[in-house]
């Protein structure tokens, strides 16, 4: 009776249980040519296909043992003990994709309420997939409550409304992109938080507020802060001033004065 070949599937699945070395003389691929030998000798009433019959011989090996019986069970017993490693990969595997889509799972439910948080603070605008992805992305980086802390930073901030009190598209857009901004703040003094703080108030309230002077209010607050004026007054005048002249203005006389 003609003997059936093994399948490539049989053969690959013996190959990797032994790492692709010979059981015999240990050699291993690509330096030698491996072959799939049967411990138990087909000629002599061994399985043809059982997995637990087969083992990874090395061309020179199989031909020289030729269909004699392996003397000793040590390849018997190796194999066994390499199934039962093969068995234990798998169910640990099994525990690691389990958990990989518990994760998945929590990583989907932790994006959606981050978004949700963004969405309610901009109504009626909506985040776009690439923004969500962008947000998923500071998630990994930060943390999903510090990325909260920035969102709802940035918006106080930044986001500029209409006389119906709808947020402005641009103001929006601009907020999204300075999140990361509120990241490194978190490494400033406490006194520079502030001074962000209180930028962003003039910006908001202040019908004339250019780049120059988003860049000399940092100047002047440090000055202050320097010169010993509480912070807390700072912050006063920002929310009662008309203009820039009065902030900066107001801001030099307290200088002088000290």
């Amino acid at each position: 009776m003609k003997r059936k070949g093994l399948s490539q599937k049989t053969r690959f699945e013996v190959f990797k249980r032994d790492s692709f070395r010979c059981q015999y003389c240990g050699k291993s691929s690509p330096s030698v040519i491996l072959e799939v030998d049967h411990i138990h000798p087909v000629a002599k009433g061994g399985s043809e296909t059982d997995i637990l019959n087969l083992i990874t011989s090395c061309e020179e090996c199989n031909a020289g043992k030729g269909d004699r019986l392996i003397a000793d069970g040590s390849a018997l017993e190796r194999q066994v003990l390499q199934l039962r490693e093969i068995n234990e990969r798998r169910e640990q595997l099994e525990l690691l994709l389990t958990w990989k889509e518990e994760l998945t799972n929590l990583s989907e439910i932790t994006l959606s309420a981050v978004v949700n948080a963004w969405n309610h603070e901009v109504h009626p605008w909506e985040l776009s997939e690439t923004g969500k992805k962008s947000l998923q992305k500071l998630i990994t980086k930060y943390g999903a409550e510090k990325l909260l802390n920035a969102i709802q930073s940035s918006c106080s901030t930044y986001i500029k409304r209409d006389k119906k009190g709808v947020a402005t598209k641009k103001s929006v857009k601009n907020a999204f992109n300075k999140i990361t901004l509120f990241f490194k703040m978190n490494t400033l003094p406490d006194h520079r938080r502030e001074f962000f703080y209180i930028r962003g108030i003039l910006r908001n309230r202040l019908s004339y507020y250019s780049d120059y002077h988003h860049c000399y209010s940092m100047e002047l607050m440090e000055d202050a802060y320097a010169a010993g004026i509480p912070i807390e007054d700072i912050k006063n005048l920002a929310t009662s001033v008309k203009n820039w002249s009065e902030f900066s203005l107001s801001i030099e006389d307290w200088i002088e004065k000290q």
